[in-house]
């Protein structure tokens, strides 16, 4: 006969520190959520301004509004950025137009207002302001007028809306299926809670805090 003694009292207090552990596990996610959740927004931040830079050094004739005249591109003449809203549920990305301060080389002073009018495609009237004449450039020649002159396109006709398809773009293809798939690949296993998981039934809730915290942490995978 083959006699088998239980010490009821040692599983007893393992079994504890194993929901113990599992609670401590959850409450280190909940605790470590608005940190996460700031370095994703600041990540994905940065990484919506590259990626903007980027195609508009590809493609001037579409971006070129949104930095100052002959800097398409350039992160330090960008005339955007971005503002995060965090909470430890959601992440709100909000985007605003800067002014020009910049003056083309066909003008004598900053088009101040250019990202949002050449984005939205706003009507632009020029017209003479310390005189009855305007004068202007066209194809090479001085032009002479008295009348108002209409722009229905300023910056082109590839730029109205460029900027929020561009902007879209990242959201919709490059970022969920590219910047995002590794930390995706990571969360999508909870390695963290069976690698602590010994140490856990033998110490409890603050080895669960420990590794739920750990399963949050984006050093090395975001960057």
């Amino acid at each position: 006969m083959i006699n088998v003694k239980i010490d009821a009292m040692q599983l007893n207090r393992t079994l504890n520190n194993v929901v113990e552990y599992s609670d401590g596990f959850l409450k280190g996610i909940d605790m470590k959520k608005i940190e996460f959740n700031n370095e994703i927004a600041n990540f994905t931040s940065a990484a919506l301004g590259k990626y903007i830079d980027a195609q508009a050094r590809m493609n001037p004739l579409r971006l070129h509004h949104v930095y100052e005249w002959g800097k398409s591109g350039n992160q330090a003449s960008r005339l955007f950025e971005f503002e995060t809203m965090v909470s430890g549920k959601s992440i709100h990305f909000t985007g605003k137009f800067l002014p020009s301060k910049s003056v083309s080389n066909t003008s004598n002073e900053p088009f101040v207002d250019k990202a949002n009018i050449m984005e939205n495609s706003i009507q632009v009237v020029i017209e003479p302001k310390n005189s009855d004449v305007l004068a202007f450039e066209n194809n090479g020649e001085t032009v002479f007028t008295t009348n108002a002159i209409y722009i229905d396109h300023p910056g082109g006709d590839e730029v109205a809306g460029s900027f929020g398809e561009t902007v879209n773009d990242f959201f919709e293809n490059y970022f969920t299926n590219g910047l995002l798939r590794p930390l995706i690949n990571k969360l999508s296993t909870a390695k963290e809670f069976t690698a602590s998981f010994s140490s856990g039934a033998k110490s409890g809730s603050n080895e669960g805090v420990r590794a739920g915290k750990e399963y949050l942490n984006v050093q090395g995978v975001v960057e």
